[in-house]
Protein backbone atom coordinates (compact mmCIF):
# COMPACT_ATOMS: atom_id res chain seq x y z
CA UNK A 1 0.00 0.00 0.00
CA UNK A 2 1.34 3.50 -0.71
CA UNK A 3 0.55 6.23 1.59
CA UNK A 4 1.39 10.30 1.31
CA UNK A 5 0.99 12.19 4.23
CA UNK A 6 0.38 15.91 3.33
CA UNK A 7 0.56 18.73 5.85
CA UNK A 8 2.79 22.12 6.12
CA UNK A 9 3.89 21.69 9.46
CA UNK A 10 7.25 19.87 9.26
CA UNK A 11 7.74 18.75 12.70
CA UNK A 12 4.17 17.03 13.12
CA UNK A 13 4.46 15.73 9.65
CA UNK A 14 7.84 13.63 10.75
CA UNK A 15 5.71 12.50 13.79
CA UNK A 16 2.84 11.60 11.80
CA UNK A 17 5.00 9.49 9.43
CA UNK A 18 6.99 7.75 12.19
CA UNK A 19 2.88 7.11 13.79
CA UNK A 20 1.92 5.51 10.43
CA UNK A 21 4.84 3.12 10.20
CA UNK A 22 3.86 2.11 13.40
CA UNK A 23 0.58 1.28 12.99
CA UNK A 24 1.23 -0.42 9.35
CA UNK A 25 4.01 -2.61 10.99
CA UNK A 26 1.94 -3.84 14.38
CA UNK A 27 -1.11 -4.55 12.02
CA UNK A 28 0.88 -5.98 9.45
CA UNK A 29 0.25 -3.82 6.59
CA UNK A 30 3.03 -3.78 3.98
CA UNK A 31 3.36 0.04 3.09
CA UNK A 32 5.42 2.50 1.41
CA UNK A 33 4.93 6.41 3.63
CA UNK A 34 5.84 8.96 1.90
CA UNK A 35 5.67 12.73 3.20
CA UNK A 36 5.06 16.14 1.65
CA UNK A 37 4.48 19.33 2.38
CA UNK A 38 4.20 21.03 -1.12
CA UNK A 39 0.06 19.81 -1.25
CA UNK A 40 0.19 21.31 -4.87
CA UNK A 41 2.55 18.86 -6.41
CA UNK A 42 0.22 15.87 -6.08
CA UNK A 43 -1.28 17.52 -8.75
CA UNK A 44 1.51 17.97 -10.98
CA UNK A 45 1.29 15.04 -14.14
CA UNK A 46 -1.52 13.79 -11.57
CA UNK A 47 0.92 12.38 -8.99
CA UNK A 48 -1.52 11.59 -6.87
CA UNK A 49 -2.23 8.56 -8.95
CA UNK A 50 0.58 6.88 -7.86
CA UNK A 51 -1.03 7.15 -4.45
CA UNK A 52 -3.26 4.79 -2.66
CA UNK A 53 -4.10 6.44 0.65
CA UNK A 54 -4.13 10.39 1.23
CA UNK A 55 -3.50 11.74 4.54
CA UNK A 56 -4.24 15.24 4.31
CA UNK A 57 -4.42 18.05 6.49
CA UNK A 58 -7.21 20.45 6.40
CA UNK A 59 -5.54 23.97 7.28
CA UNK A 60 -2.55 24.61 4.18
CA UNK A 61 -1.25 27.74 2.80
CA UNK A 62 -1.32 27.83 -1.32
CA UNK A 63 -4.38 25.28 -1.02
CA UNK A 64 -6.46 23.66 1.76
CA UNK A 65 -7.09 19.85 1.95
CA UNK A 66 -10.46 20.69 1.42
CA UNK A 67 -9.80 21.95 -2.26
CA UNK A 68 -7.17 19.79 -3.31
CA UNK A 69 -9.40 16.07 -2.42
CA UNK A 70 -12.16 18.07 -4.43
CA UNK A 71 -9.63 18.99 -7.30
CA UNK A 72 -8.33 15.42 -6.67
CA UNK A 73 -12.35 14.47 -7.03
CA UNK A 74 -12.64 15.43 -10.20
CA UNK A 75 -9.93 13.80 -11.66
CA UNK A 76 -9.81 10.74 -10.45
CA UNK A 77 -13.48 9.85 -11.46
CA UNK A 78 -15.09 7.20 -10.48
CA UNK A 79 -12.17 5.77 -9.01
CA UNK A 80 -12.08 5.17 -5.38
CA UNK A 81 -8.48 5.37 -5.30
CA UNK A 82 -6.58 6.86 -3.94
CA UNK A 83 -8.58 6.98 -1.00
CA UNK A 84 -8.72 10.43 0.76
CA UNK A 85 -8.52 10.78 5.01
CA UNK A 86 -8.68 14.04 6.08
CA UNK A 87 -6.38 14.08 9.12
CA UNK A 88 -6.85 17.17 11.35
CA UNK A 89 -7.49 19.68 14.23
CA UNK A 90 -10.01 21.87 12.45
CA UNK A 91 -13.18 19.78 14.10
CA UNK A 92 -15.44 22.74 13.07
CA UNK A 93 -14.97 21.81 9.53
CA UNK A 94 -15.65 18.14 9.55
CA UNK A 95 -19.04 19.25 7.86
CA UNK A 96 -17.80 20.99 5.25
CA UNK A 97 -14.50 17.97 4.63
CA UNK A 98 -17.51 15.18 4.42
CA UNK A 99 -19.03 16.57 1.27
CA UNK A 100 -16.31 15.83 -0.18
CA UNK A 101 -16.83 12.01 0.33
CA UNK A 102 -13.63 11.35 2.22
CA UNK A 103 -12.92 7.66 3.29
CA UNK A 104 -12.76 9.51 6.49
CA UNK A 105 -11.75 12.30 9.09
CA UNK A 106 -9.58 11.80 11.78
CA UNK A 107 -8.56 14.21 14.14
CA UNK A 108 -5.29 14.99 15.17
CA UNK A 109 -5.84 14.56 19.41
CA UNK A 110 -7.38 11.02 18.20
CA UNK A 111 -4.77 9.62 15.77
CA UNK A 112 -5.57 5.84 16.77
CA UNK A 113 -9.04 6.04 15.13
CA UNK A 114 -6.57 6.02 11.47
CA UNK A 115 -5.60 2.27 12.78
CA UNK A 116 -9.21 0.91 11.52
CA UNK A 117 -8.98 2.43 8.66
CA UNK A 118 -5.60 1.32 7.45
CA UNK A 119 -6.35 -1.92 7.92
CA UNK A 120 -9.90 -1.90 5.57
CA UNK A 121 -8.40 -0.39 2.98
CA UNK A 122 -5.26 -2.94 3.29
CA UNK A 123 -8.35 -5.35 3.34
CA UNK A 124 -9.83 -4.04 0.15
CA UNK A 125 -6.53 -3.77 -1.70
CA UNK A 126 -5.49 -7.26 -1.33
CA UNK A 127 -8.25 -8.72 -2.95
CA UNK A 128 -7.43 -6.74 -5.94
CA UNK A 129 -6.91 -8.07 -9.42
CA UNK A 130 -3.80 -8.67 -11.41
CA UNK A 131 -2.86 -9.36 -14.32
CA UNK A 132 0.51 -10.76 -15.86
CA UNK A 133 2.37 -8.78 -18.45
CA UNK A 134 5.07 -10.87 -20.77
CA UNK A 135 7.85 -8.44 -20.88
CA UNK A 136 10.51 -10.56 -22.59
CA UNK A 137 10.82 -13.63 -20.47
CA UNK A 138 9.70 -12.29 -17.27
CA UNK A 139 6.01 -11.94 -16.20
CA UNK A 140 4.98 -8.41 -14.49
CA UNK A 141 2.28 -8.41 -12.51
CA UNK A 142 0.23 -5.20 -12.74
CA UNK A 143 -2.97 -4.19 -10.46
CA UNK A 144 -5.82 -3.96 -13.32
CA UNK A 145 -6.70 -0.80 -11.50
CA UNK A 146 -3.00 1.04 -12.57
CA UNK A 147 -3.27 -0.01 -15.92
CA UNK A 148 -4.85 3.19 -17.70
CA UNK A 149 -5.00 2.00 -21.52
CA UNK A 150 -3.20 -0.49 -23.99
CA UNK A 151 -2.03 0.66 -27.44
CA UNK A 152 -1.05 -1.58 -30.52
CA UNK A 153 2.90 -1.01 -31.39
CA UNK A 154 3.77 -3.24 -34.38
CA UNK A 155 4.02 -6.41 -33.24
CA UNK A 156 3.88 -5.68 -29.72
CA UNK A 157 0.87 -3.83 -26.71
CA UNK A 158 2.24 -1.22 -24.93
CA UNK A 159 0.40 -1.35 -21.84
CA UNK A 160 0.32 2.38 -20.38
CA UNK A 161 0.29 1.97 -16.84
CA UNK A 162 0.27 4.43 -13.38
CA UNK A 163 4.18 2.68 -12.79
CA UNK A 164 5.21 3.16 -16.44
CA UNK A 165 5.14 1.53 -19.94
CA UNK A 166 5.65 -2.33 -20.01
CA UNK A 167 5.44 -3.76 -24.00
CA UNK A 168 4.31 -7.57 -24.51
CA UNK A 169 4.33 -8.90 -28.01
CA UNK A 170 1.01 -10.16 -28.49
CA UNK A 171 -1.79 -8.58 -30.37
CA UNK A 172 -5.00 -6.07 -28.99
CA UNK A 173 -7.59 -9.21 -29.86
CA UNK A 174 -5.94 -11.43 -27.47
CA UNK A 175 -5.32 -8.50 -24.48
CA UNK A 176 -9.40 -7.66 -25.22
CA UNK A 177 -10.26 -11.37 -24.57
CA UNK A 178 -8.23 -11.31 -21.34
CA UNK A 179 -9.09 -7.85 -19.92
CA UNK A 180 -12.90 -8.57 -21.24
CA UNK A 181 -14.06 -9.45 -17.27
CA UNK A 182 -12.34 -5.97 -16.46
CA UNK A 183 -14.98 -3.92 -18.21
CA UNK A 184 -11.92 -2.63 -20.53
CA UNK A 185 -13.02 -0.58 -23.46
CA UNK A 186 -11.96 -0.83 -27.07
CA UNK A 187 -12.51 2.94 -28.90
CA UNK A 188 -10.40 1.76 -31.58
CA UNK A 189 -8.46 -1.40 -33.29
CA UNK A 190 -5.25 -0.52 -31.88
CA UNK A 191 -6.67 0.38 -28.25
CA UNK A 192 -8.11 -0.45 -24.95
CA UNK A 193 -9.10 2.10 -21.98
CA UNK A 194 -9.64 1.11 -18.23
CA UNK A 195 -13.17 3.02 -17.83
CA UNK A 196 -11.48 4.24 -14.76
CA UNK A 197 -9.22 6.59 -16.41
CA UNK A 198 -12.39 8.28 -18.86
CA UNK A 199 -12.51 11.44 -18.59
CA UNK A 200 -15.31 12.08 -21.43
CA UNK A 201 -16.45 10.67 -24.77
CA UNK A 202 -16.92 13.19 -27.72
CA UNK A 203 -17.82 12.44 -30.83
CA UNK A 204 -14.20 11.76 -32.47
CA UNK A 205 -11.89 10.96 -29.41
CA UNK A 206 -12.04 9.46 -25.96
CA UNK A 207 -10.22 11.94 -23.13
CA UNK A 208 -8.35 10.44 -20.08
CA UNK A 209 -8.18 12.08 -16.63
CA UNK A 210 -4.44 13.22 -17.20
CA UNK A 211 -5.73 14.71 -20.78
CA UNK A 212 -4.32 11.91 -23.46
CA UNK A 213 -6.61 11.65 -26.47
CA UNK A 214 -7.14 8.47 -27.90
CA UNK A 215 -9.32 8.01 -31.13
CA UNK A 216 -12.61 6.87 -31.38
CA UNK A 217 -13.94 4.98 -34.56
CA UNK A 218 -16.75 5.97 -35.93
CA UNK A 219 -18.77 2.99 -36.14
CA UNK A 220 -17.97 2.20 -32.41
CA UNK A 221 -18.69 5.65 -31.12
CA UNK A 222 -22.71 4.27 -30.10
CA UNK A 223 -21.16 1.29 -28.39
CA UNK A 224 -18.27 2.88 -26.57
CA UNK A 225 -20.70 5.51 -25.00
CA UNK A 226 -23.37 2.85 -24.01
CA UNK A 227 -20.23 0.55 -22.29
CA UNK A 228 -18.63 3.83 -20.50
CA UNK A 229 -22.49 4.34 -19.10
CA UNK A 230 -23.04 1.02 -18.33
CA UNK A 231 -19.80 0.91 -16.46
CA UNK A 232 -20.64 4.26 -14.67
CA UNK A 233 -23.74 3.28 -13.75
CA UNK A 234 -22.53 -0.15 -12.01
CA UNK A 235 -20.04 1.36 -9.99
CA UNK A 236 -22.87 3.64 -8.20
Amino acid sequence: MNIILVDDDRIYLDELRDTVTQMCERNHITATITATDKPLSLLEKNIYNHYDVLLLDIDMPMIGGIELASEINKLKGMSERPYIIFVSGRDGLVFQALREQPFSFVRKSEIDDLIPCLIKISQRLSVENTYGVKSGRTVDKVLIREIVYLEKSGNYVIFHTLSGDIKERTTTDEKAKDLKPYAFIRPHIGYLVNPLYIREVTSANVILTDGTVLPLTKKLSKSVRQEFFDWMVSKR
